[in-house]
């Protein structure tokens, strides 16, 4: 894992780790979630538009795909539940039900437009329907959003202030698609008479909005920053949108796009996305006591998905040989071969680090990673000792025998799950947390060694 660059959450022991579900109704992960289906919406009807015209049309095919099932999972878990969404139980207000049930109702003929688009098989008639249709959907999730902001305010978990503060970042995702989204249309010919001005609308909120999350703005009922993080965070997106903001002016003066500028809107609002993304993120881990705003849903993950990993044939064997290698290592032998693995992951390579990155295991590994989708940033296993067994990236050190994940894993018993502080990883550019869970031998229930998977928090909020 790559240095972090901040820490804003501090790991528990172990045997506090566990959350009680039914003590937290995911009010938070739930005003966000109903939220980002605004954004959702005009990501659809960005990328449509830019398969349709032929502009990146693969890479807005994948846009669609990942819009289509993020929508259908955030509805989904907001009527059902969902623990790896962050939002345990099912949804029980009338009022709440009726607005997501109308809202999955406009979202099935774009849904099954969008589905075409994304495979390959779109026709013009099917962007025309999402085209036609966008703007009924986006305002029935605004009032979804309404609806679910105000049933989970609670100043025991969501204060109104946090709440208007989650709209207002939130929103901001939904504006940067909505540039893109005009940018398409007026270079493709088919804006409406106010395209224009909606793209100098959408520009200048977006401008403003982002001025008075990074400042505060009491009279509309935003805080400034919590703390440092999000005012940092908030810097870092105002820089890019500052240096790029460019790329409207002369769509703004009336001249019609090139492809190549629709291109940069596009890259510009993905950029932005992802910024916004980790402000929300902040935002969300920043009342303090309220950590099972991720917690929750990584715990879920873990024990519901990837404790499925540890039953691999191979992955014990590799466990239990080394166990049995190294079972006459004194401790002064361990701390030699942790100096050795640093110097060799130091200079890139080295006959220790080379053995343990091309093992069969450690390929599987991998494998299992890229799977995720960037839900799981690495993955090593560890064996009694608390020496790397597998590993699906280069990890700065050998032994994890001094560290929780180990200690309040493999010495905890079966079952042991620690969930580390979240943190910054510079080399994803996203918020990770590391949860890390014994493992067991299937044949004895014997604890054999343990596993750390590095998760991007941000896939589950």
């Amino acid at each position: 894992m790559a240095g972090p660059s901040a820490v804003f959450i501090s790991a528990e022991p172990a045997e506090a780790q566990r959350i009680d579900p039914s003590l937290y109704d995911g009010g938070k992960a739930r005003v966000n979630r109903s939220a980002s289906l605004r954004s959702l919406t005009e990501e659809m009807a960005s990328a449509s538009c830019r398969v349709d015209a032929g502009i990146g049309a693969e890479s807005a095919q994948a846009q669609l795909a990942s819009v289509r099932a993020d929508f259908d999972k955030i509805i989904d878990g907001l009527i059902n539940g969902s623990a790896a969404l962050g939002m345990p139980g099912a949804e029980r207000s009338g009022r709440t039900l009726t607005a997501l049930t109308t809202t999955a109702q406009s979202w099935g003929p774009l849904n099954a437009a969008a589905q075409n688009l994304a495979s390959g098989a779109g026709t013009d008639e099917d962007a025309a329907t999402i085209k036609a249709g966008f703007a009924d959907l986006f305002e029935l999730t605004e009032q979804l959003a309404a609806v679910v902001a105000g049933q989970y305010t609670d100043p025991t978990q969501l204060l109104q202030s946090d709440a208007t503060v989650l709209n207002f970042a939130v929103r901001q995702r939904a504006l940067a698609y909505r540039m893109t989204r005009a940018m398409c249309e007026l270079a493709t010919g088919s804006a409406s008479a106010d395209a224009q001005q909606e793209l100098a609308t959408s520009v200048d909120q977006f401008q403003q909005t982002l001025i008075a999350l990074r400042d505060g703005f009491p009279a509309a009922g935003i805080n400034p920053p919590p703390n440092d993080a999000v005012r940092a965070s908030l810097e870092s997106t105002f820089e890019i949108w500052q240096n790029q903001r460019g790329i409207f002016d002369a769509a703004l003066a009336g001249q019609t796009p090139a492809a190549e500028d629709v291109a940069a809107a596009a890259e510009l609002a993905n950029r932005l996305s992802v910024g916004m993304n980790n402000t929300i993120t902040l935002y969300l881990i920043a009342t303090p006591g309220q950590d099972g705003v991720y917690r929750v849903p990584l715990e879920a993950y873990a024990r519901e998905e990837l404790s499925n990993w540890l039953t691999n044939q191979d992955l014990i064997a590799a466990i239990k040989a080394q166990n049995a290698q190294h079972d006459g290592l004194s401790e002064d032998d361990i701390l030699v071969l942790d100096q050795q693995w640093r110097a060799e992951a130091s200079a890139g390579n080295g006959p220790l680090v080379d053995k343990l990155l091309t093992s069969p295991v450690s390929s599987w590994l991998l494998e299992q990673q890229d799977a995720t989708a960037g839900f799981v940033t690495e993955v090593f296993v560890m064996d009694n000792k608390g020496l790397n067994v597998a590993q699906s990236v280069v990890t700065s050190d050998y032994w994890q025998g001094d560290e929780a994940k180990w200690q309040e894993t493999y010495t905890v018993g079966p079952d042991a799950l620690h969930i580390s502080e979240v943190e910054f990883d510079d080399s994803t550019g996203f918020y990770q947390s590391q949860g890390s869970m014994s493992i067991t031998d299937p044949e004895t229930g014997e604890v054999i060694g343990a596993v750390t998977f590095g998760i991007n928090v941000q896939s589950l909020m």
